[in-house]
């Protein structure tokens, strides 16, 4: 039986795992048992952790380790350095190790590799949410989009939105495009162990009663519609807090700013990035995930809340009304008046909220990680037939 090599772009494995890290793990962690004939090469620039590397994979560091970590370090350095990574570095040892197939998980993947590239574009945030990055980075986006649906074999997306965007937007062939869900975890459950939450609720320093929203901080995300939205909840005594989980970006400043002009600075708890481990307890602790950005090419955090009991009230638009189905509440993104009567209805009426707990919970059931790792497969075999190899 012949066996091929697929290589994946696997920097994102090392430190704290964000969206696509989780992704990239997920994937390795799931290809492997449904691909016997496939070896998995993990293409990394810094060593990962043992515990890292999922069975059935196998690490390559690719050049010398790179000790910045470049997922959250701004700066021209670490771009240069991927730049370098990826166009120079990369192709020689796709060579050396005889690679089949390369998968880019976030974009980039080499100009010049003489086996064919599959390529994930998770979002066109540039396109559909413009401000949302730095200008410098929206340009090289503008760049970098179209010119890796042109040159790569296959393209992959997490939502039909986000093909959809790109025959519109990027003139991609919708033949070449292949849409593959993400799916939500099995860490992802209905807590039952109240031990482990109340640790969980000191680890954190959570209130009893709080409104919840996981992701950047970052401006495309509206926060500042949810601050004025649970002001009046707040003084209402709906709810004791506003929990923001995730790192800042491009606009945190602005979110700090409105929070103390709307005189709610004190009620708005700001954790940073919180460990894996950690999240199904918050989701499980929180009386609503609020989650209603101007775009998204997913949402991972509206199905983790719904796998995890949690009510949650989303946005209208873009992929989210494809991920929620019928078990949200839905908001247009900026409208205040619309996310603050949403968030009093599941927080004041108890059969909304066990009806869209029920919802939620059968909806999330629908998504999995090993439908995603045999939706990438299936591509996989479709290049490597096309190619010959």
């Amino acid at each position: 039986m012949t066996r091929f090599r697929v290589a994946l772009d696997a920097r994102r494995l090392n430190g704290q795992r964000r969206g696509i890290g989780r992704y990239v793990h997920e994937l390795a962690k799931h290809l492997p048992a449904q691909a016997p004939d496939i070896e998995f090469l993990l293409f990394v620039d810094r060593p990962l952790e043992a515990e890292s590397i999922p069975a059935g994979c196998r690490e390559i560091l690719v050049g010398r380790p790179f000790t910045t970590d470049s997922q959250s370090v701004s700066g021209l350095w670490p771009k240069v350095r991927s730049y370098h990574w990826m166009n120079y570095l990369v192709p020689r040892v796709l060579d050396r190790e005889h690679a089949d197939l390369f998968h880019a998980t976030n974009l980039a993947f080499p100009a010049r590799a003489r086996c064919p590239s599959v390529v994930t574009v998770h979002d066109l945030i540039y396109a559909r949410a413009p401000g949302a990055f730095e200008p410098l980075y929206e340009r090289y986006m503008k760049l970098a989009v179209p010119s890796a649906v042109r040159r790569a074999r296959h393209v992959i997306t997490d939502s039909n939105t986000t093909r959809d965007d790109m025959v519109r937007l990027v003139g991609a062939d919708s033949s070449r495009i292949s849409v593959v869900h993400l799916g939500v975890g099995h860490e992802y459950r209905v807590a039952t162990d109240m031990v482990e939450l109340e640790q969980a609720r000191e680890q954190l320093r959570l209130p009893r009663r709080f409104v919840l929203h996981v992701g950047a901080i970052e401006r495309r995300k509206k926060l500042d519609t949810l601050l004025a939205a649970a002001a009046p909840l707040l003084r209402a005594n709906l709810v004791d807090e506003i929990v923001l989980a995730g790192e800042e970006g491009h606009g945190a400043g602005d979110v700090r700013r409105a929070a103390v002009e709307l005189g709610i600075s004190e009620s708005v708890r700001y954790l940073n990035y919180v460990a894996q481990e950690l999240l199904p307890s918050l989701y499980g602790l929180a009386d609503v995930l609020s989650f209603a950005p101007v775009y998204e090419g997913f949402g991972m955090p509206v199905l983790e809340a719904m796998a995890c009991g949690t009510p949650v009230v989303t946005s209208s638009v873009s992929s989210l009304p494809e991920v929620a189905g019928d078990a949200a509440l839905m908001v247009s993104p900026g409208d205040v008046e619309g996310l603050r009567e949403a968030l009093s209805r599941v927080l004041t009426d108890t059969q909304l909220r066990d009806d869209l707990r029920q919802r939620g919970l059968a909806r999330a059931r629908k998504f999995s990680w090993e439908s995603t790792a045999a939706g990438h497969l299936a591509v996989y075999r479709r290049v490597l037939e096309t190619t010959g190899s």
